[in-house]
């Protein structure tokens, strides 16, 4: 066996599309193991499949010890990934609420409210250990997939090695994404929204650049951002992790967010790192 993931996260954040994207990218996929048995039955197919995938529903958490089950594969499998799917809670509601499907959680609560809080609360310490964290509230299913396929071939292959940076800028009033290692404020310095000739424009743009340079303190945060984060990618490394996932927020998200995330990303492709970037609100703010 050559590549392995454990895909798991909160009902109605997309399992079933990350799971059929998994099969179209050729992995052999099984769903809802009891935790006793799925290193068992990961090292019985692993002589005869090259790819597998383990999906991991809130109702395994119910039958065994899942954290204790996925430790013990990340041993055996050291190239195994765990991919956890995330939304916020509001959107998980309206999910539900849109297919009406009943949450896996309905007998041991007594409203989807609470059924999520549970399913949060048992899921709790395997996303702490995840590789991926994937936050779907924004995502449609086709932007999933892509984001998935994108973070599983730079996890899998050829950058396996090298530390990865996923930078988003993100607007506060859109929501903090909810799969960020780390989240800077950029709201203290000045707004080019309220500059009319900018208000249009974009952090990309020359103009919104150029008046965001001459702010006064903007280089020593970005000095002090680039600082933190290369300690914590130091230590992350020491642990054995190979990706980071920060994310830089403004009102919007389209001016002073857009700005610092390009600058930072400029920075750490220039430091040698892998580096993706994703302007989340750009188009909103």
């Amino acid at each position: 066996m050559k590549e392995l993931v454990i895909l798991t996260g909160y009902s109605g954040a997309g399992k079933s599309t990350a799971a059929g994207l998994l099969e179209d990218l050729g992995f052999f996929c099984i769903d809802n193991l009891p935790p006793e048995v799925a290193y068992q039955v990961a090292s019985l197919v692993s002589q005869s499949v090259e790819k597998l995938a383990i999906v991991v529903d809130v109702r395994s958490y119910l039958l065994g010890d899942v954290t204790a089950a996925v430790r013990e594969i990340k041993e055996r499998f050291k190239f195994a990934k765990i991919v956890f799917l995330t939304a916020k809670k509001d959107v998980l509601i309206q999910r539900f609420a849109h297919t009406r499907r009943i949450h896996p959680l309905s007998k041991q609560a007594s409203s989807i409210n609470e059924a999520i809080d549970l399913e949060i609360e048992l899921m709790k310490d395997v996303m702490e250990i995840a590789d991926i964290v994937i936050d779907t509230s924004h995502l449609n299913p086709h932007q999933l997939r892509e984001k998935l396929t994108k973070l599983l071939t730079e996890s899998v292959h050829g950058t396996a090695k090298s530390f990865v940076v996923h930078l988003v800028s993100f607007g506060f009033k859109y929501g903090i994404p909810l799969d960020a290692d780390f989240v800077f404020d950029v709201r203290f310095f000045p707004n080019p929204f309220y500059i009319p000739e900018l208000r249009q424009k974009d952090g990309r743009d020359p103009e919104v650049k150029n008046f965001l340079d001459g702010v006064e303190g903007v280089n020593e945060y970005l000095n002090r951002i680039e600082m933190v984060l290369k300690f914590a990618i130091s230590r992350y490394e020491l642990e054995g992790r190979n990706e980071l996932t920060v994310a830089v927020g403004c009102t919007g998200g389209k001016h002073r967010s857009v700005y610092f995330a390009e600058k930072l990303a400029e920075f750490f492709r220039n430091a040698g790192y892998s580096v993706t970037l994703d302007h989340r609100d750009v188009a909103l703010g």
